[in-house]
C-alpha cells in the first residue's frame, strides 16, 4: 500500500480526480450559491418591508408630502436592518434622505439588469421598496443592513465546500482503491517485471526460469494487451539473446579453429584480443599475449611503422603485408598479416590475420625448383630432337641396303626404340606447355558426327577389325565455347583408349547427353576390363600407364586440355557397368 501511495501515477491520477471532481462540483454549485444570496436578499427585502408596513399608517403616508414625509420615515431606523433611505418623485428628482444615504439611484436601479444592488464589501444592500401608500407619488429606496445575509451566505458555502471536499475525497478515494487494482497495480507490477527481465538479461543469467508478476493481469483491454506485448517482446529479445549467443559460440569457435592466427589491436597497437591459433603458435599464453603490443611479436615493424599505417586504414578495404613472427621462445617466421579496420560501437579496432608462410614459402621454393626442371627438361628435348631426327634418318637409310638377317633386324630394333623415344620427347615438350586455345563457337553434336565418321573410315582402312562404334546425338543445337582442334584431339585419344580396352565382341558408346546446370556432357563407354579403384585417380598423372608400350602422357594431355576449357575429365569403372570416360564442357553463354 505504501508503494501504491508513493507511486507519482498514483498522486497525479488523485490531484487530478480530486480537482475534477471540485471543478464539477463548483460548476454545479455555482449558481445555486447565486441562488442562495439571491433569496437571502430578497428574504431581508421583504421582512423589512413587512416590519415597516407594520409600524407605518397608511393614511398618515397617503397624506404627508416632501419634508414632512422625509421626517415621518424617520421612525423606520428603529428597525436593526433599516440604516436609511432616498425619496424620489415620479420624474426622477430626489426630494430628500434620512439616516444613511443609499448608494443606488433611482435612474441606477432603473438601468440595472435587477432594480436592487448588493454591496457585499460595505455589507451593504439597497433595495427600492413597492409601498401602496407611496407608489403614486414616490420612489422609495431603502439602505439595509446585510451582515446577516453576508454570515448566512457564508455560512451557505461552508456548508456547500464541505459538502464538494466530502464528495471529491470520496470520489477520489473510490476511483484510486478501483484504480489500485485494475490500473496502478499492474503498472507497478510490470515496472518490476521490466526491472528483472533487464537485470536478467544485462547479467546474462537464466531466462527460462524467470517468472513475472505482471502475467496474471493480462486481460482483455489495453493494459493487457501491454502486459501480453512486454511478455513477447520478453521472448522475443531472448530467442534474439540466444540467437546470438548461438552466433558468438559459432564464431569463436571457428576463430579459435582457424588456422591463421587473429589479433584484435586498437590504435596504440596493443593486443585486446587473440585466438588459440595465436597462441599455440607463439607459444604464449592468451593473458601474456593481452599484456603484449603488436611491435612485441612483429620484429620487422616499429611502433611507429604500426602509428604510420594505422590512418591509413578503411573498413573493407584490409592492409596486406608480410613480417616476421617472434615467439617466446626467441625463434621466428615468417607470416602474411592482413589488417582490416572494425568499427565496434564507435570504437575502432584492427583486426588482424596472420598467417604461416613456410609451407607456402617451401611450396613456391620447389614450384620454383620444378619450373627450373621443366626448363631443363624442354631443353632437353629440344637438343635431343635434332640428333635423334638425324640418327632416325640414318637408320631409315641402312633399310635401303642389302643387310645380313641378323643386322636386319638389330635395325628394325633400333628404328622402333628411336620412334618411341621420339614419341617421348614430343609429349614431354607438348606437356611442358600451356595448351593455346584459339576458341570458337562449336556445335558439339555436328562436331562428333562429323569426327565419328572419319574415324570410322580410318580403322576401317586399318589392319584388324575394330569394335563397332554408336554415336548418340542430341535432337537439338548444343553450343560450346572450344579450341575444334584440341577438342578433335581430345575425343581421338580417349576413343584410341576405349577401342584398345574394348573388347572385339564389345560395342563403344559415344554419347552426348542433355544439357543441364550451364554444362554438356560427351561420354565414352566401353565393355572392356574394369579398372582398379586405386588405380583411376592416378590415370590422369603423367607418366603413369598401364599399357606396356605406353608412355603414361596421353591422359595427362587430355586433362589438360579439358581443364584449359573450363571443363572436366571424369573416368568411372566397375565390372557391370563398364569404362566411362565423360568429358564436360560449359555452354556457350549467351551474350
Amino acid at each position: 500500500m505504501g508503494e501504491f501511495l508513493s507511486a507519482r501515477l498514483s498522486k497525479r491520477i488523485a490531484y487530478w480526480v480530486f480537482l475534477s471532481i471540485v471543478v464539477i462540483e463548483a460548476v454545479i454549485l455555482v449558481p445555486s450559491v447565486m441562488r442562495r444570496e439571491r433569496e437571502l436578499l430578497n428574504y431581508l427585502r421583504s421582512l423589512s418591508t413587512a416590519q415597516a408596513l407594520g409600524r407605518l399608517d397608511a393614511t398618515t403616508l397617503a397624506n404627508l408630502k416632501d419634508a414632512m414625509l422625509i421626517d415621518y420615515l424617520k421612525g423606520l431606523q428603529t428597525n436593526q436592518v433599516i440604516l436609511g433611505g432616498a425619496i424620489y418623485d415620479l420624474d426622477g428628482t430626489q426630494v430628500g434622505t434620512f439616516g444613511e444615504a443609499p448608494q443606488l439611484t433611482l435612474k441606477e436601479s432603473e438601468r440595472g439588469w435587477t432594480p436592487d444592488r448588493y454591496y457585499r464589501l460595505q455589507q451593504r444592500y439597497d433595495a427600492p421598496w413597492d409601498m401602496p401608500p407611496l407608489r403614486d407619488r414616490y420612489v422609495l429606496i431603502v439602505r439595509h443592513d446585510a451582515t446577516g445575509v453576508q454570515r448566512e451566505f457564508f455560512a451557505f458555502i461552508g456548508r456547500i465546500a464541505g459538502l464538494v471536499v466530502i464528495i471529491s475525497v470520496f470520489v477520489t478515494g473510490a476511483t484510486l482503491v478501483v484504480l489500485r487494482q485494475l490500473l496502478i497495480k499492474p503498472i507497478m507490477l510490470l515496472r518490476q517485471d521490466l526491472i528483472t527481465a533487464g537485470q536478467a538479461i544485462g547479467n546474462d543469467s537464466d531466462t527460462q526460469t524467470l517468472t513475472f508478476a505482471s502475467l496474471p493481469y493480462a486481460r482483455a483491454d489495453e493494459l493487457g494487451d501491454v502486459i501480453a506485448a512486454f511478455e513477447q517482446m520478453f521472448g522475443q529479445i531472448t530467442a534474439a539473446v540466444a540467437t546470438r549467443k548461438q552466433s558468438e559460440t559459432r564464431f569463436r569457435t571457428l576463430v579459435e579453429q582457424a588456422v591463421d592466427a587473429f589479433f584484435v589491436v586498437d590504435a596504440t597497437g596493443r593486443i585486446r584480443d587473440v585466438n588459440q591459433n595465436a597462441c599455440d603458435s607463439l607459444g604464449y599464453s592468451r593473458d601474456e599475449l593481452l599484456r603484449l603490443s603488436v611491435a612485441d611479436i612483429q620484429t620487422t615493424h616499429s611502433q611507429a611503422d604500426f602509428e604510420a599505417i594505422w590512418p591509413q586504414l578503411r573498413p573493407g578495404m584490409p592492409y596486406t603485408q608480410e613480417g616476421w613472427h617472434q615467439r617466446k621462445d626467441g625463434t621466428g617466421f615468417p607470416v602474411e598479416v592482413r589488417l582490416g579496420l572494425l568499427d565496434l560501437g564507435g570504437e575502432r579496432y584492427g583486426l588482424a590475420l596472420a598467417r604461416d608462410l613456410r609451407d607456402r614459402k617451401a611450396s613456391e621454393a620447389a614450384q620454383a625448383r620444378l619450373a627450373e626442371i621443366g626448363e631443363l627438361a624442354a631443353m632437353i628435348v629440344h637438343e635431343v630432337r635434332s640428333p635423334l631426327t638425324t640418327v632416325l634418318l640414318g637408320l631409315n637409310a641402312f633399310r635401303s641396303l642389302e643387310l645380313p638377317e641378323r643386322f636386319q633386324t638389330r635395325l628394325s630394333l633400333a628404328l622402333e626404340e628411336s620412334e618411341r623415344l621420339q614419341k617421348l620427347l614430343n609429349g614431354i615438350l607438348l606437356y611442358s606447355r600451356d595448351p593455346a586455345l584459339e576458341p570458337e563457337a562449336i556445335e558439339i553434336n555436328g562436331l562428333i558426327k562429323h569426327l565419328a565418321a572419319t574415324l570410322w573410315q580410318e580403322s576401317e582402312q586399318g589392319s584388324g577389325e575394330p569394335p563397332p562404334l554408336r554415336v548418340e546425338t542430341l535432337p537439338y543445337s548444343v553450343t560450346v565455347q572450344g579450341d575444334r582442334d584440341k577438342l578433335k584431339q581430345v575425343f581421338i585419344n580417349l576413343l584410341a583408349n576405349a577401342r584398345e580396352a574394348s573388347p572385339v565382341a564389345g560395342v563403344i558408346t559415344w554419347r552426348v547427353r542433355p544439357p543441364a546446370a550451364g554444362s554438356v556432357i560427351v561420354s565414352i563407354h566401353n565393355s572392356g576390363e574394369p579398372i582398379d579403384p586405386e588405380v583411376l585417380p592416378k590415370l590422369t598423372q603423367p607418366f603413369f600407364t598401364t599399357k606396356s608400350t605406353g608412355n603414361g602422357l596421353g591422359l595427362a594431355i587430355t586433362n589438360r586440355i579439358v581443364e584449359a576449357h573450363q571443363g572436366q575429365l571424369i573416368i568411372t569403372s566397375t565390372a557391370a557397368a563398364g569404362t566411362e570416360v565423360m568429358v564436360k564442357l560449359p555452354l556457350l553463354s549467351p551474350d
